[in-house]
Parts: C-alpha cells; structure tokens; sequence
C-alpha cells in the first residue's frame, strides 16, 4: 500500500484489512520446523502447537518468518520453547517472560585480576 492509497482510503477501509490480515495469520498456523518472530526473537514451530496457543501468539505480535529473511532475531532457547508448547493456558505468560528473560538478559562481565606485585 503507497502513502496516496493509505492517505486517501477511508478509515473504515484501513480498519477492515487490518481485521482481514490478522484473520488471515490466525487461521495459518506455521508447518513443524517454521520460525516465528517477535520484538527482536524469535522460535522454531515444534510439534505441539495447537491452534489455541497459536491465537494467543499472534495476539501478543509473533508472526510467522518470511523464508530468505535475513533479520538478525535473538533465538529463544529450545528448551523453553518446548516448555512453552507444554504450558497450560494460565502459564503461558509467565513461562514466554521467562525465556523472553533469558535471552535479553546481559551477560556479567569478569574483570580480570591483577596480578600482586611481589
């Protein structure tokens, strides 16, 4: 869409696509082995993502990753993932704030000793 069609548009047309496109990444779950992103991260689809958690991604922004996208995205651990797959609907958030944690977390740089002088 050019800024001409988007300044021209009415916005009740705006506000319908945008109904439509997120209608349409909902109902397209991603295949095993697809990467979805979010913010700066992103997952790997495993085995055990079920409609409802895919719902719950996308109300929270992840999409699915275009193939030949060459963003530079922060992956979330596998195990976390999976963990995540694994979660009950009420635990969803926290255990996502978790990995979420664990990969923006800055790693703690050692100073290193100096050496006494004898």
């Amino acid at each position: 869409m050019n800024w001409a069609t988007l300044l021209n548009a009415p916005v009740g047309e705006l506000l319908w696509r945008k109904k439509q496109d997120l209608r349409l990444r909902e109902a397209s779950k991603p295949p095993i082995g697809a990467t979805i992103c979010c913010a700066g991260l992103r997952m790997t689809v495993q085995a055990g993502l079920s409609e409802d958690l895919w719902c719950w991604l996308v109300a929270r922004g992840w999409r699915e990753l275009a193939s030949g996208n060459r963003l530079q995205l922060k992956p979330l651990a596998t195990t976390l993932v999976t963990r995540l797959f694994d979660a009950q609907p009420e635990e969803r958030e926290r255990v996502l704030a978790n990995a979420i944690r664990q990969v923006t977390r800055r790693p703690v740089s050692k100073t290193p000793e100096r050496a006494s002088a004898p």
